[in-house]
Parts: C-alpha cells; structure tokens; sequence
C-alpha cells in the first residue's frame, strides 16, 4: 500500500512552484491546468467518470454575523460577488474562494469519505476496503466506491482494516522493527562469550535445581510463543497486547508517516474508537478558505474549471 501514489501525485506534491503558464495560448493553459489537477484529484477514475460527477454549480456560503449585521447594512458581503471588494472598504471580508471547489464532488465518494476520515492510508486503500466488502453505509455493506455520499448518511469500516491500514507495518516474522534490533544486537555475540556461557551452565547443571512453585509454573504456562494456539498475551499495555497473527507490527502503533493533508475536515464528524463517520453536508468554501483539500492554487483551478466546462 506504500506505492499507492503515482509519479504524478509525487510530482505535485514534491515540486515548489506551480505550473509553467507563461508563453502559452489560453487553451493550452486551460489543458495544462486540467491535466495538472486530475492527476493529484482522483487520477485512478477516467475521464468519463469525471465528467459524470461534475457539477457547474460551486457551494459556498457566507458568514451571517449578529454583530456585524447590526453595524453594517450587509452590502458589502455582496460586494464584489465574493471576489474581496468590500476589503477596500475596510470592512476587512476576504475572498471566497470559489474556484477551489472544483473537486467538490468527489468528496462525496465513499472511497474518499473513507481516506478522508482517516480509516485508510490512501484513496487507493479505501477503494480496496470497499470492494472487498468492509466498509458499511447505514447499516448496509456497499461494495461500490463511486457510492455519492448524501447529508446524513453514516458509514462504518471494519476495525481490523482500520488498524491494519494506519498501524506500522510488520518486520519479519511477527516482530516489531524495535523488537527485531534488539533480537539480532543479541545475536551478534562473541565466541568467547558463547564459550563463557556454555562453561557456565555446564556448572550450574551440575547443582540441583531450585523448586519452582504452583505461581511460576502457573505463570510459565500462560507465556505465549509464536507456535502456540494462543495468540496473545500482555506485555505492556493490557489494551494493546502482541498478536503475532495480525498483519501489523503489534503492539499496535500508528505509522511514522501520514498521508498529505491528513485532517479531519468540517463536513465528516468521525468518532475513532467504533470506527464510525458520518456525512453532515457538502463541502463550501467560506471567506478565505475552502474545504476542499488541495495544493494547487485558484488561479490553477479556475483555468481547469473553465476547460471542464466547454468540454461539457
């Protein structure tokens, strides 16, 4: 799952600049803005199915204050028609940005829901939650991805996965890459150490062995061992015990890296410990912000919306 993101989503996420428009006709601009954008927002879908989800329409609202309404007639909200004319003013209203919308609609997919709300490392890992079967929308398993997500409605993902897909990897055999240094510092020894030791215990066989009582054996027996029908035991944390039957490094811990823009947004209410979220409404863009995650600019998205809407 660590190679999900292709050359072209590492591409924009690495590179410190956007996109070279200079020198270029206002299509060919329009052309290197859309093929910039679709490779970071959904580049696993086609472009029919793209075109199916896009919507003319961009949400967006704005901030009715009490204080502000009783100061102010409100003109200056609409001044402008969002574009920051009433900051001349020194009102102080910022721009809406409503070219950041762009991609709205795909937030409403159940494979996107997913990723966003953290149940998986990747967009491409929650479409394989899905269609494997893992993932719930009220109640129900839904096995198609492209499900749009509508206010309200609450879907679940399986624990195990959830764990599976946020926990460190596993190293070797059922150990930790803490657990399996320490294993291989103990290897590396001496062979005049291993000569000590080997004297050593010939000594000690020698004398009588201490009694072991009913606790110790007790407690003896209930060590788990990698080919015992026992899986777990507590070490540490009784809450999070070592499983060496589990797909992840355990006892569990969140990976060391996470995916860009790794957040919670405003639309989804998440709750971590039952693995369940649900979607309140449709992402808007508000003055100054937007709640579409992206890394290109307005400007990028206003040039790729345009060619999207003549090529309807």
């Amino acid at each position: 799952m660590r190679q999900s993101w292709s050359k072209w989503n590492l591409y924009n996420l690495t590179r410190q600049r956007p996109p070279r428009l200079e020198r270029r006709t206002f299509f060919q601009q329009k052309w290197t803005s859309k093929a910039e954008t679709r490779a970071y927002h959904g580049e696993y879908l086609t472009a029919r199915q793209w075109q199916t989800m896009f919507r003319r329409t961009l949400k967006a609202v704005v901030p009715m204050y009490s204080v502000d309404l009783a100061e102010h007639s409100g003109a200056h909200m609409a001044a402008g028609r969002g574009a920051g004319v009433g900051a001349d003013q020194g009102v102080g209203v910022p721009a809406v940005p409503y070219m950041s919308q762009l991609y709205w609609p795909m937030e409403r997919r159940l494979d996107i829901a997913c990723y966003r709300a953290m149940f998986a490392a990747s967009p491409r890992m929650a479409r394989q939650f899905v269609i494997h079967g893992f993932v719930k929308v009220n109640g129900k398993k839904m096995t198609h991805p492209n499900y749009m997500l509508n206010p309200g409605d609450m879907f679940s993902v399986d624990q195990t996965k959830v764990l599976y897909a946020t926990g460190a990897p596993k190293v070797g055999t059922g150990k930790s890459a803490s657990e399996s240094t320490e294993s291989d510092s103990e290897s590396t020894e001496t062979p005049e150490a291993t000569e000590e030791e080997e004297g050593t215990s010939a000594e000690a066989s020698d004398e009588a062995p201490d009694p072991v009582t009913p606790d110790e054996a007790l407690a003896a027996l209930s060590l788990d061992t990698p080919s015992s029908s026992s899986s777990t035991h507590k070490k540490g944390d009784p809450n999070n015990p070592v499983d060496y039957s589990k797909p992840y490094a355990t006892p569990w811990r969140p990976r060391d890296y996470l995916p860009p823009f790794a957040f919670i947004p405003k639309y989804l209410e998440v709750n971590h410990n039952t693995c369940h979220a649900v979607y309140l409404r449709h992402p808007v863009a508000r003055p100054g912000q937007t709640e579409v995650p992206s890394p290109f600019g307005p400007e990028v998205m206003q040039l790729a919306f345009n060619w999207f809407l003549r090529r309807r």
